[in-house]
């Protein structure tokens, strides 16, 4: 099974090299691998995403199905997308039995903080407040993490060789009411504690999955949202300081979109972003600089702060020149 992957959508904005490098090239990697042991792999699952369909329309009544058009709308979604591609390309060309899911969120113990359920108990167990994107209104559908591993188990065992399985639940939420119900959960006031911060470059609005394909091999969800959110806050709780320092990964944006010849610094103490070259110490900034002219030296081609140079064409000794 294939989960490896960069997976945080707000990093793919500012990263998306880094994306294209893990999710694709990545792929690839364990593809070639396995076609040099085809007769010793049985099944090979790649695990993408809801997200490479892109948006659904609000008042759609049917989800999207296995056989619906890729139309992914950011750089995270694009790179899975492309890895998908791939799967299928080495199951027709050399005979893979590759099989791929697309799922809804998943949520529950153990998952690092910078998902949005994850993030929002810390924060509410810290006191602190839950910044929503925009105005809280896009819509969601969260599996608890026990639903997905017994889904994946029934796709391993009883999927098809070629074929692509939704993991779905038609339980929708906006994120508005998820950080509202974890508020609830802390005894805090959702007016108090909620606070509203500068929104992704594109955020979609929904993503809603037909998953029947997978109930008829007799998979089903187990867990409703209430008792999930209520074992997930339990554990975090128990487990405070599972994953260490993870005072970046809380932050709204954790790596800001940046351009040409701009810098945009966010404050955590006001949740607010400016224009400006300075930047705070808990902030992680990627500045892409203005095009140099054609005879200069170009040099990097990236400027990092708090990040490790980007590879240039994914060859990890090879500076960007």
């Amino acid at each position: 099974m294939h989960f490896a992957a960069q997976t945080h959508v707000d990093n793919s904005f500012g990263n998306s090299f880094e994306f294209t490098k893990n999710n694709i090239y990545g792929t690839h990697v364990l593809l070639e691998a396995c076609k040099l042991m085809k007769d010793q792999v049985k099944r090979f699952i790649h695990v993408s995403t809801d997200e490479v369909y892109g948006e659904t329309d609000e008042d759609a009544v049917v989800g999207n199905h296995e056989a619906s058009q890729l139309l992914p709308t950011n750089p995270y979604s694009a790179t899975k997308a492309g890895a998908e591609m791939l799967v299928m390309a080495y199951g027709r060309s050399y005979g893979l039995p590759v099989i791929t899911t697309r799922g809804n969120n998943v949520y529950g113990p153990n998952q690092f903080p910078e998902k949005l359920i994850p993030k929002f108990i810390l924060l509410a167990m810290m006191g602190k407040p839950l910044p929503i994107h925009g105005d809280g209104s896009n819509v969601r559908s969260y599996l608890y993490c026990e639903d997905v591993a017994e889904a994946f188990e029934v796709v391993l065992h009883m999927g098809e060789v070629g074929h692509v399985y939704n993991i779905g639940t038609k339980k929708e939420r906006r994120v508005i009411d998820v950080a509202s119900d974890i508020c609830n959960l802390f005894g805090l006031n959702p007016e108090e504690q909620i606070k509203f911060v500068e929104n992704r470059p594109f955020n979609d609005q929904r993503y809603y999955l037909d998953d029947q394909k997978l109930k008829n091999l007799g998979w089903c969800e187990r867990t409703n949202w209430e008792e999930g959110l209520r074992k997930t806050m339990e554990w975090y709780r128990a487990n405070p300081d599972f994953w260490g320092d993870v005072s970046g990964a809380l932050l709204p944006h954790p790596r800001m979109l940046m351009f040409p010849g701009m810098e945009k610094s966010y404050d955590p103490r006001t949740m607010s972003t400016d224009d400006g070259t300075s930047a705070t110490d808990q902030q992680t900034e990627i500045v892409v600089p203005a095009p140099p002219p054609a005879s200069a030296n170009n040099g990097s081609l990236l400027k990092l702060k708090k990040e490790t140079l980007l590879e240039f064409a994914f060859e990890p000794k090879k500076k960007a020149y």
